[in-house]
């Protein structure tokens, strides 16, 4: 998160334009690139969901904050941006993104819970977590979308295997694939990807 940025982004990041003007503003290149596409993916989801409206804003809007949250690119654990988005009125995408590529993923117990004040999204917010999950494994550093072994393989060549973003990711995907829903979004938005990566 970029402490720097003014407080006006933040309070107008609740929509899907703000979240993006918020992203331009606080993303070096290759960070907005990954972003980006997570948004695409995010949004690839959403329609091939049929979420409601309301369930469609918040989950690009969380989307374009993914950098925010677990640390878009390594996906290491920061609650910083939640709690400026919380600062700023948002509760419903600080509760998403202080969850997103956690939850019981990160098996070292450094997921939030209700003693940091961000317990488990429910409803609209549970459906918005699960798609934004979806979203961080199925697209690369460079913001294309792709099967998550080809992401977690370019994870692992730029930070070592041993790194604890690269178990994150794999605790990330094992849950997901426990998980029908979840399981049949990234076979959907990844299909012709994971045929050429084969």
């Amino acid at each position: 998160m970029r402490p720097d940025l003014p407080p006006g982004l933040w309070r107008a990041a609740g929509t899907p334009v703000g979240a993006h003007a918020l992203a331009s503003a606080a993303c070096d290149p290759d960070d907005y690139a990954y972003v980006r596409g997570v948004a695409q993916q995010a949004a690839r989801l959403a329609r091939a969901t049929g979420l409601s409206r309301e369930t469609r804003a918040l989950v690009l809007a969380c989307a374009w904050l993914c950098w925010s949250g677990p640390g878009a690119t390594s996906l290491t654990r920061t609650l910083d941006g939640p709690r400026a988005l919380r600062r700023a009125g948002h509760d419903d995408l600080a509760r998403v993104l202080a969850w997103a590529g956690a939850a019981s993923r990160l098996s070292g117990g450094a997921a939030p819970d209700a003693d940091d004040g961000f317990p488990l999204p429910v409803g609209d917010g549970a459906q918005a977590l699960i798609l934004l999950d979806v979203a961080l494994v199925t697209t690369d550093a460079a913001g294309a979308a792709a099967p998550p072994a080809l992401v977690l393989r370019g994870l692992a060549e730029r930070r070592g295997a041993s790194d604890a973003s690269v178990a994150a990711f794999v605790g990330l995907v094992a849950d997901l694939s426990d998980h029908p829903q979840a399981r049949v979004l990234v076979e959907a938005v990844s299909p012709e990807q994971a045929a050429a990566g084969s």
